[in-house]
């Protein structure tokens, strides 16, 4: 399915209901029965090496069958500004090429339980779910001001469990007795690399800049970026 047409579905659905839709299926091939599934969503404003690496080490550290990146229509915490839904879909193939394990998909909804809905939609074979995030996140989703907190977590972390990547400090979980009852469900993610300087941000500023970009993303997706002229104005966002 294009991006286009995933854009413009005509099709009559509920807005309250999660969608998803898989852009590029893994070349290894369909996810094995209870296989665990990482998710790494994101806004890819574009894509970058700190979510290849991100990928990586998730696979390796907790022995992923798949990861799937995923691009809500509507992003939670932020404007959707900058490159359009299809070139980032785009520079989001380009950067996975000849990666087997990882695919894309993209949820009508931004949420972590929204897009853990939407996944129902498309694995039958119910995997153990992880998503990935960085320790900024995972502190405002456990923190979040929920009309019922307790319930709210209750359902995250019964259907999945949190991968957390050091950025910018490391995730320290609150002294709360409902945060610390799914302590064993929210795992630390040792990376090798330091990823605080690899940002989409730090790339859209570089491109504004004029400046080289090379060691932020793959060569394809600066190629893609330089072609389609995207991220000249980037004092504009």
């Amino acid at each position: 399915m294009s991006p286009s047409s995933m854009a413009n579905n005509s099709r009559p659905v509920n807005p309250d209901v999660p969608r998803f839709e898989v852009f590029v299926p893994p070349q290894a091939g369909p996810l094995p029965n209870n296989g665990r599934l990482g998710v790494l969503g994101g806004a890819y404003n574009p894509i970058t090496r700190a979510h290849l690496l991100l990928a990586r080490h998730s696979r390796e550290q907790f022995k992923l069958d798949e990861i799937i990146y995923v691009l809500p229509k509507i992003l939670p915490n932020k404007p959707f500004v900058g490159a359009s839904l299809e070139h980032r879909l785009e520079m989001m193939r380009l950067g996975i090429s000849g990666i087997a394990y990882i695919s894309l998909g993209v949820c009508s909804h931004g949420l972590f339980l929204d897009i853990y809905s939407g996944l129902q939609q498309i694995y039958p074979q119910k995997p153990e779910i992880f998503f990935i995030t960085g320790r900024d996140a995972a502190e405002r989703i456990l923190t979040w001001p929920y009309d019922d907190p307790a319930a709210v977590l209750a359902k995250m972390f019964a259907g999945f469990q949190l991968l957390v990547f050091q950025r910018q400090g490391s995730l320290d979980l609150p002294e709360n007795p409902l945060m610390q009852k799914y302590a064993n469900r929210i795992h630390n993610l040792e990376m090798r690399e330091n990823l605080d300087y690899i940002s989409s941000t730090e790339v859209r500023r570089r491109v504004s800049e004029g400046r080289s970009i090379r060691e932020l993303v793959p060569m394809e997706v600066a190629a893609f970026i330089q072609k389609h002229s995207l991220y000249r104005d980037f004092a504009q966002e």
